[in-house]
C-alpha cells in the first residue's frame, strides 16, 4: 500500500507494478479518483493516470492480473460492456467529469468516468443520454470517451401543483389529487402529477419533477421529486430558478472551512498605497466593493489613473476546496431578491471586500494616458490599499451635475473632480475607437422590505456608470496586453464578428428608418451605429436596438484571441471582477505568474494546461449564459406577478418581436412582454414575413410589423412561467394600396393552383367569441 508523502516532496506517477498491486489489493474496483487519492497526486497528474490506467487495461496486465482471484474473475464476467455503450449522465464531479450508468436497466452495476472535452462538441447536462466508447481501467470501472450528445425531451419539469379531482361531468374541480401546471413559457398542457407517499404538497406549492413515460392517461403524467415551497410564499420564484437552472447556492462545509483561517496579508512583498485617496463607487444596494479607483493630473495634459481590484488570488488557492466550487459556479447570480455569491461571504463581503478605512490586499493597474485618451505606460502590481471613502454612483452623478458638492462626499479636494478629467480623455480614445453603441435600458424589479415586488423600473446608464465602466475598461485592456507581453497562458473576453446571415435581416429594417446598411463590407461596429444613430429618440428606438443586439454574436471566454468585436478591441480580458467571475480570478493568477522572476516557482495558474484551461473557458462561459437566462425568467416571473391584478386592463404597448404564430407587445413602457397570438388579431389570414417582421392580413389588409404602437387588452397571466396573453383593441395599420392588392391576388391564385392551404390559419377570433 502507498505511503503518505510529506508535503514537502512532490508526488510522482507510481510505477506500473506499484498501481496493478494496488489495484488488485482493494476490495472494490478502484477508480481513477480512488487511485489519485490514494497516491497523493496532483490534479495536473491525473490525465497522465488515466492513460497509463488505459495503457496496462489495453495490453491485458489489469485484466490478467485481476484474473488471478475468483472475485475479480466474477466481477469481470458481471460488468462486461459492449465497446460502443448508451449511456444516461448521471453527474459531475469536482473534476469537471461526468458520472454515467448504462441507459439498460439490466446492464450490470459499474462505475462509468466520462471524459468531458468541450471543444469536441456541445457539454452533457444531468439526464442527458450519450453515445460513447468504453475503455475497461479495472474490473467493474470503465472510462468513457464522448461520440455524440443525443437530442431528448427534457426530463425534469418544474410547475405549481393544482388541486383538483373529476367530477361528474368529467371536469376538474379543486380536490385531493394534483396537476402540474408548467412553469415554461409556452407550456399549457396540465400534467398527472403523482405524489410519492414520503413527499407532501399542497395546493399552489412549487414542486420539481420527473417525467413519467407510459401509455394511456400516464402517457402525460410526473412524479414529484421535490417541494420547493409555496408559490405565494416570500423567494418562491428565486428558489425556483435556482431549482430549474441548477445553480449551486450552498457551499459545502469543506469550503467555509477554509475560509475561517484566512486573513489580510502583510505589507512585505507588496506595494503601500495606503495613503493613495482610492474610492469605491457602486451602487446604493451593493455590499460587495471589488474595485476603488483613483486619478491625477500629470504633464502636458494627461492622466495617472489607478484602478484597484481585490487580490482575490490570495485568498483562492488552485486547487482548494474554495477553488473547486468557485469554478463550478462559475460565476456570481444576480436574482431580484436575492444574490447567491461565486465565493462565501467571508471573501466577498468581507476580506476581498475593499471597505472605507480598511487595509485590503489589492491588484493595482496603474495606468499613464495622453490627454486623449491613449495609453503611454502601464504596469499592474500587488499593493495594500484603503480606500477613503464609499460612495454610489447618484452621488457621483450629482457632483457631476453640479447639484452636490465634492466637499460633501468626504474626499480630498478635486478627487472626483479628477476622475472627470481622466473620463473625459477616455471619452475622446472610445469615441475614435467607435465601439458598438446600444442604448438598451435595464429591467430592475424593485422590491419592497418584505422582499415583494413594488414595481418594475427601466434605467438607462448615467454618466458615473459609464464612467466606472470606462475605467474598468481601460484595465481589463492593460491586463490583456500584459499576459500577451508575457506570453504567458491568459482567458480572452472575446466577441466575435456577427453571422452575415443575422446581419442580413437588418438591410430591410435598416431601410424603414432611412438608414443605409449595405451587406458585403467587413462589417464595423460603426455600420451597426449609423442605424442606432437614424433611430435614436424615435419610437422605433428599442426596436432596432434589440435586432441589432440580436445580429451580435455572443461574447465568450477563450484562451484563442480573436478580439472583442463589440468594444472594437485587440486585446481584452476579465481581470476587475474577481469576486464574482471566475475568468477574473484566472487573470490575476496570470498575472501573478507573469510577474514571478526568472528561475522562481510560478504557482499562480498552479500549472493547468492550455486544454484545461480551453475546457473551463468553456464552462464558465455556459454558467454565465445559465445565470442569464436565471435572472431574465425571474424578472419575467415578477413582472408577470405585477399584473395578476390588472386582468382585463387596456394598456399601451409596442409591438417587438413578430413570429409565425403572433406578436410580442412590450407593454407599460417597458415592464414586461406579453404575446398577442393570431388569433387575437383583427380576423384575416395573415402571411408571416421574416425578412420585413412583420404579418399581413390577405384579405383585409391589416399589417402589423415591429416598431408598431397598440392598445392591447390584458387577458390572461400566468405568474409562475412569465406569460402574458394579450387581446388586441387598436392600433396597426391597413395597406390599401394597388401594389399590396396585386400580391395578394397573386398569392391566393398560386395557393389554389398548388392546392396549398394558406400559411397561416385564420385567425379565428368570430369562433374564439
Amino acid at each position: 500500500m502507498p505511503t503518505r508523502r510529506h508535503n514537502s516532496a512532490p508526488a510522482a506517477l507510481p510505477d506500473d507494478d506499484t498501481l496493478i498491486d494496488y489495484i488488485n489489493s482493494c476490495a472494490q474496483p478502484a477508480r481513477p479518483r480512488d487511485i489519485a487519492r490514494a497516491f497523493h497526486l496532483d490534479a495536473e497528474l491525473r490525465p497522465a493516470l488515466r492513460r497509463r490506467l488505459r495503457e496496462l487495461a489495453e495490453s491485458g496486465q489489469l485484466t490478467k492480473q485481476s484474473q488471478t482471484g475468483t472475485r475479480k474473475a466474477d466481477g469481470l464476467a458481471k460488468s462486461g460492456m459492449p465497446e460502443i455503450s448508451l449511456l444516461e449522465i448521471l453527474g459531475f464531479d469536482d473534476d469537471g467529469n461526468g458520472h454515467a450508468r448504462p441507459v439498460d436497466d439490466d446492464a450490470a452495476d459499474v462505475d462509468i468516468c466520462v471524459l468531458l472535452s468541450r471543444r469536441e462538441g456541445r457539454a452533457p447536462a444531468v439526464g442527458q443520454q450519450i453515445l460513447a466508447r468504453l475503455t475497461q481501467l479495472a474490473p467493474g470501472h470503465y472510462e468513457a470517451r464522448i461520440i455524440r450528445v443525443l437530442d431528448r425531451q427534457p426530463k425534469y419539469i418544474f410547475g405549481i401543483a393544482v388541486a383538483v379531482h373529476k367530477n361528474t361531468s368529467g371536469k376538474y374541480t379543486s380536490g385531493k389529487n394534483f396537476m402540474l401546471q408548467p412553469a415554461t413559457r409556452g407550456k399549457r398542457d396540465q400534467l398527472n402529477l403523482i405524489v410519492p407517499a414520503d413527499i407532501e404538497i399542497t395546493d399552489g406549492d412549487l414542486v420539481e419533477a420527473i417525467i413519467q413515460s407510459g401509455r394511456g392517461r400516464f402517457s402525460k403524467s410526473a412524479r414529484v421529486i421535490a417541494n420547493l415551497g409555496n408559490s405565494t410564499q416570500s423567494g418562491a420564484f428565486s428558489a425556483l430558478a435556482l431549482a430549474e437552472f441548477n445553480i449551486r447556492h450552498e457551499f459545502p462545509e469543506a469550503v467555509i472551512r477554509e475560509t475561517e483561517s484566512l486573513k489580510t496579508p502583510p505589507i512585505k512583498g507588496r506595494r503601500d498605497l495606503r495613503q493613495m485617496p482610492f474610492v469605491t463607487i457602486d451602487g446604493a444596494d451593493a455590499r460587495d466593493f471589488d474595485d476603488a479607483v483613483y486619478a491625477e493630473p500629470v504633464d502636458h495634459g494627461g492622466w495617472r489613473l489607478m484602478v484597484a481590484i481585490a487580490d482575490v488570488s490570495h485568498y483562492v488557492r488552485p486547487g482548494s476546496a474554495l477553488d473547486r466550487e468557485a469554478q463550478l459556479r462559475g460565476n456570481s447570480v444576480y436574482l431580484p431578491d436575492r444574490v447567491v455569491p461565486m465565493l462565501p461571504e467571508a471573501i466577498s463581503n468581507d476580506l476581498c471586500s475593499l471597505r472605507p478605512h480598511q487595509d485590503r490586499a489589492a491588484m493595482v493597474a496603474d495606468m499613464i494616458i495622453d490627454q486623449d485618451g491613449q495609453r503611454q505606460s502601464f504596469k499592474i502590481e500587488r499593493a495594500i490599499i484603503t480606500s477613503h471613502a464609499r460612495l454610489t454612483y447618484d452621488q457621483l452623478q450629482a457632483v457631476y451635475d453640479g447639484t452636490l458638492d465634492e466637499a460633501d462626499c468626504a474626499v480630498p479636494h478635486g478627487t472626483l473632480h479628477s476622475l472627470f478629467g481622466a473620463w473625459r480623455a477616455l471619452t475622446i480614445d472610445r469615441e475614435k475607437r467607435a465601439p458598438l453603441a446600444l442604448n438598451l435600458k435595464e429591467r430592475r424589479v424593485i422590491m419592497a422590505e418584505d422582499n415583494t415586488p413594488i414595481r418594475i423600473e427601466q434605467r438607462s446608464q448615467n454618466e458615473a456608470q459609464r464612467l466606472i465602466e470606462d475605467f474598468m475598461i481601460t484595465a481589463n485592456v492593460a491586463a490583456a496586453d500584459r499576459l500577451i507581453a508575457a506570453k504567458t497562458l491568459c482567458v480572452f473576453r472575446v466577441h466575435d464578428t456577427p453571422d452575415p446571415k443575422k446581419a442580413a435581416s437588418l438591410t430591410k429594417l435598416a431601410e424603414a428608418v432611412g438608414a443605409h446598411f449595405t451587406i458585403g463590407q467587413v462589417l464595423r461596429p460603426r455600420h451597426f451605429n449609423q442605424i442606432l444613430q437614424v433611430a435614436d429618440g424615435t419610437a422605433d428606438m428599442t426596436t432596432i436596438n434589440e435586432a441589432v443586439l440580436r445580429s451580435q454574436a455572443k461574447a465568450v471566454y477563450s484562451i484563442d484571441n480573436i478580439g472583442h468585436f463589440g468594444l472594437a478591441l485587440r486585446n481584452y480580458a476579465h481581470f476587475t471582477s474577481p469576486i464574482r467571475r471566475y475568468a477574473d480570478l484566472l487573470v490575476h493568477r496570470a498575472l501573478n505568474d507573469a510577474a514571478t522572476k526568472t528561475g522562481q516557482p510560478k504557482d499562480g495558474l498552479g500549472g493547468i494546461l492550455p486544454d484545461q484551461i480551453a475546457e473551463i473557458c468553456t464552462h464558465i462561459s455556459e454558467t454565465e449564459a445559465n445565470a442569464a437566462a436565471a435572472e431574465r425568467r425571474t424578472i419575467d416571473r415578477f413582472a408577470a406577478a405585477l399584473f395578476e391584478t390588472r386582468l382585463g386592463e387596456t394598456v399601451d404597448g409596442v409591438i417587438v418581436a413578430i413570429t409565425s404564430f403572433g406578436a410580442f407587445v412590450r407593454i407599460d413602457d417597458g415592464a414586461a412582454d406579453g404575446l398577442l397570438p393570431l388569433h387575437a388579431l383583427p380576423d384575416d389570414f395573415y402571411d408571416y414575413h421574416e425578412s420585413k417582421e412583420r404579418l399581413e392580413g390577405r384579405h383585409t389588409g391589416w399589417v402589423f410589423a415591429a416598431g408598431d404602437e397598440l392598445k392591447v387588452k390584458i387577458t390572461e397571466v400566468t405568474a409562475v412561467s412569465g406569460g402574458i396573453l394579450l387581446d388586441w383593441v387598436d392600433g396597426g395599420r391597413i395597406d390599401k394600396s394597388p401594389t399590396r392588392n396585386k400580391a395578394a391576388r397573386r398569392r391566393r391564385s398560386s395557393s389554389s393552383a398548388a392546392g396549398k392551404k394558406p400559411t397561416k390559419q385564420r385567425s379565428g377570433k368570430s369562433k374564439r367569441r
